[in-house]
């Protein structure tokens, strides 16, 4: 642990050197390093969480409707945490007209509170950019603000190693296309054998931005191999697609939407994406997921936000019962921003699941949180 915070230790004393040159040309709560043409700045947050559940959920850290058991049992939990903190170096380097950009992000939901990596990477003029990020296949502008860190289970909702290009198409549109890192999560056929990943996901998306909001249609492809013991090879592909977007109204309210479908979908919100069919035989488990969300502002410091979120899958024969075939994510918050950099909210949350076999359970949640930014500017 306390070598995570050395990074951060040497920033404060460029931070301290640089006071003593001129900072006049450097934006607001940005350093320049000493005898370089550099900056840096330093970020985050430390967000503190009380949470009461309702009903037995086996993620106490955050809502996952996956994990809320469907035998009829009955429990209560309070939980006490503040794992989301967060820390943020930003440098940024100028190389001709643009930038070089190199970032990093981590907070400390690693296991037993550990320091994980959620951010790192390298960015050139807005451009191209290597690292781990959010997808390209996920619309990262319409990530619901709830308190609760997990964010809807049937939305389109993860970051990985990545290589992206950006190409313009004009003022108010642009398309991304990327490779990303290939996951596996998926239940193998009975034969004898491994599964393999030999080929980046390829990401695709077009972005369309104006006053009133912004509109992107994303596309993925990917495959999965299956390697048995005795015989030959067996590829299977998934594909998945999302129409996803935000529309201002008022003054600061917004809409924001998600609707995201396909073989294989479920690769993109951390979920298990094939399984075999009744030949043992590989086959993508195709799903759709719906979300929609309205943030209202009922004064410049206080603001509400309603969202709902439900998936289905097709499941394939030989899963279990057990296994997960519908999901729905609800919240509900009132947020109070009593500085520029610090609020205090409180939120409810309620979920449920079904499974093949038609069992089910639900789970309610109260969460109240305290968030304080670092070097808000």
């Amino acid at each position: 642990m306390k070598y995570i915070l050395i990074p951060f230790l040497i920033v404060a004393v460029l931070i301290q050197t640089s006071a003593q040159e001129n900072t006049d040309d450097v934006p607001a709560g940005w350093w320049k390093i000493p005898k370089t043409n550099a900056r840096i700045t330093i970020g985050g947050y430390v967000k503190f969480d009380l949470i009461q559940d309702f009903n037995p959920i086996s993620s106490p850290s955050f809502f996952d409707v996956s994990k809320i058991p469907t035998d009829g049992s009955k429990g209560m939990n309070t939980h006490l945490q503040a794992n989301e903190t967060r820390l943020i170096l930003d440098f940024r380097t100028p190389a001709g007209k643009t930038d070089l950009r190199t970032y990093v992000e981590g907070d400390f939901y690693g296991t037993s509170g550990a320091f994980r990596l959620r951010h790192a990477y390298v960015e050139i003029g807005g451009k191209l950019l290597a690292g781990q990020y959010w997808s390209n296949f996920m619309d990262e502008n319409v990530i619901p603000p709830t308190l609760d860190f997990e964010k809807p289970t049937a939305y389109a909702f993860v970051r990985h190693g990545m290589i992206r290009y950006k190409i313009t198409t004009s003022k108010k549109s642009y398309i991304g296309i990327a490779l990303e890192e290939p996951f596996i999560n998926v239940q193998a056929p009975v034969q004898p054998g491994k599964m393999e990943s030999f080929l980046p996901d390829f990401t695709a998306r077009y972005r369309y931005t104006d006053k009133w909001g912004h509109i992107q249609l994303s596309g993925f492809a990917g495959v999965v191999r299956f390697r048995p013991t005795t015989g030959s090879t067996e590829n299977t592909g998934i594909f998945g697609v999302n129409l996803s977007g935000q529309i201002n109204f008022l003054k600061k309210d917004y809409f924001i939407y998600q609707v995201i479908a396909g073989p294989g979908i479920s690769r993109y919100r951390t979920g298990k994406y094939a399984a075999p069919d009744v030949n043992d035989d590989l086959d993508p488990i195709a799903g759709v997921g719906y979300t929609a969300g309205i943030r209202h502002f009922w004064s410049p410091a206080v603001s509400s936000l309603i969202v709902a979120n439900y998936g289905t899958e097709d499941n394939t024969v030989a899963q279990p019962g057990s296994d997960l075939k519908e999901a729905f994510y609800g919240a509900v918050n009132v947020i109070w921003q009593f500085h520029k950099s610090a609020f205090a909210g409180i939120e409810y949350l309620h979920g449920g699941r079904t499974n093949i076999n038609n069992a089910d359970g639900k789970a309610n949640r109260v969460q109240f949180s305290i968030q304080v930014d670092i070097n808000k500017h």
